[in-house]
């Protein structure tokens, strides 16, 4: 598991009890995704998603992230973490969701962790997105 139900509770300073459940791996002509949904235990609500994407070869991370920051509500809404791979930001998505990335090369390849949270950012936890942006760098 490339992300455990508890640091994700731990960055988030959630209280309630999160389940996790991995999906099949999905290989494509130019990369492999991993992706792993997060739940509530006790009402079974989406908390979020991961996907881990690795894209062999020549590809740019900075590419990556800026597909990814494509996928934020509006251009220049990507809000930069420091010290998280070769990059890392957090915006509001186009689903109105929280969304944090983070890129960087690593095993010849370009990998990017795009972490997606249930709900709006409005009451937005930095530190944790910081801290779970770190986290994912440091495993990519």
């Amino acid at each position: 598991m490339f992300l455990g139900v508890e640091e994700l509770q731990g960055a988030l300073r959630a209280k309630a009890v999160y389940r996790s459940a991995e999906q099949e791996v999905m290989r494509g002509q130019k990369s492999v995704n991993y992706a792993c949904d997060f739940s509530r235990v006790d009402d079974g609500s989406e908390v979020g998603s991961l996907m881990v994407t690795a894209a062999p070869g020549n590809t740019a991370p900075e590419a990556l992230l800026g597909v990814a920051e494509d996928q934020c509500l509006g251009e220049g809404q990507a809000k930069p973490l420091p010290d998280a791979g070769d990059g890392a930001f957090w915006c509001m998505s186009e689903d109105l969701d929280t969304l944090v990335a983070t890129v960087k090369r690593s095993r010849g390849e370009a990998r990017i962790a795009y972490l997606t949270l249930a709900g709006s950012p409005l009451s937005a936890n930095i530190p944790g997105y910081g801290e779970l942006a770190k986290l994912l760098g440091g495993r990519l």
